[in-house]
């Protein structure tokens, strides 16, 4: 998912709905809470029970404006654009653990994945105008014998620490870092960790389509979400659900290609580019939806999913089972919607 657009939030307007849920065993009623508002060039919807009735609004507010100044693409003040900017050089880390965690996790799943998730992909993606409104002309050996040398994260970026201080390296100015398929999950996964030091103990947070779970609803059951079905509607605001999962303190993050994605000479390109090609990925995936128990993992894991197709996204979830990866996987076959899931 991406922090895309202009970011809306530095004044928000709160719309807060008191719910009265069920009477818990000391008689005290549960209170919840909905925040709505505007982040990361999207919608959020913060759902969540406290008997004190304390609004979280402005600090959930603060959490999201320090992840826009340290990992937005978009602002050209943030620490990640200030990298992107720069020529060959180090920059230090210092006051930027939210900078510091998104790579170091992308990273870790760029090496699970063998090189499937990859936040260096930005020039590619800039390339293929997903950044802008503009199409290129394809040139394959320009791709192959030039892009290619800036995606390598292992290559091009790295970490330097020491006891005193850590530095983010870069060895090209021509090398670009984009955390936009990790950093909305990651937003989900700090509001939550905020909650629950506040002893929240029921949640349903929501940021552009990441969600992260806690407890139960004002039913008193497990929190129930749909997943899209994904289908291209000409009609702002109208979609179906493919399917209905019920979250018990977990994590869920969807990626697809059926919205997002650009006509160049008459062919269709999807906006997930496949790093080790250069080219947007080409396979018969419309969505991935993964549900573990960090949306930063979810958020990366559906991603890469999405790149790699349904049979290697299939043989990565049987070899990792320490990751705990549920997965739901929509795809075209013979123009009709066929379902894969392991859960």
């Amino acid at each position: 998912m991406t922090l895309g657009g202009k970011y809306l939030y530095t004044t928000l307007l709160f719309l807060i709905i008191v719910l009265l849920g069920c009477q818990t065993g000391d008689d005290k009623k549960k209170y919840f809470f909905k925040v709505k508002g505007y982040a990361q060039g999207s919608t959020y919807s913060i759902t969540y029970s406290d008997h004190l009735q304390r609004d979280f609004s402005y600090s959930i507010d603060s959490i999201l404006n320090i992840v826009d100044s340290q990992l937005s693409t978009y602002d050209s003040n943030s620490f990640i654009s200030l990298l992107n900017k720069s020529k060959d050089t180090c920059l230090s880390l210092q006051g930027k653990s939210m900078f510091y965690y998104c790579f170091k996790i992308s990273k870790e799943i760029n090496n699970k994945t063998n090189g499937f998730f990859n936040p260096a992909v930005y020039p590619l993606v800039n390339y293929w105008g997903f950044y802008s409104d503009s199409n290129p002309s394809i040139d394959s050996l320009f791709i192959k014998d030039s892009l290619l040398n800036y995606i390598g994260l292992k290559n091009n970026f790295s970490l330097i620490e020491d006891s005193l201080k850590t530095y983010i390296c870069k060895k090209s100015k021509n090398s670009k870092l984009d955390f936009n398929a990790v950093a909305q999950g990651y937003s989900v996964d700090l509001v939550g960790d905020f909650l629950k030091t506040k002893r929240v103990e029921n949640f349903l947070i929501e940021i552009g389509g990441e969600l992260s779970s806690y407890g139960k609803n004002h039913e008193n059951k497990l929190w129930r979400v749909g997943i899209e079905k994904p289908i291209d509607s000409s009609f702002v605001g109208e979609y179906e659900f493919q399917k209905i999962i019920e979250l018990d303190n977990q994590s869920l993050a969807t990626s697809g290609n059926y919205r997002k994605f650009k006509v160049i000479n008459g062919r269709k390109f999807s906006h997930s580019i496949d790093p080790k090609s250069g080219f947007p990925a080409n396979n018969n995936l419309l969505s991935v939806t993964v549900v573990c128990e960090k949306a930063a993992n979810a958020d990366a894991f559906a991603t890469s999913f999405m790149v790699m197709g349904k049979e290697k996204a299939i043989d990565f979830i049987a070899s990792n089972p320490l990751d705990s990866i549920f997965c739901f996987m929509v795809y075209d076959s013979a123009k009709s919607l066929k379902e894969w899931s392991n859960f």
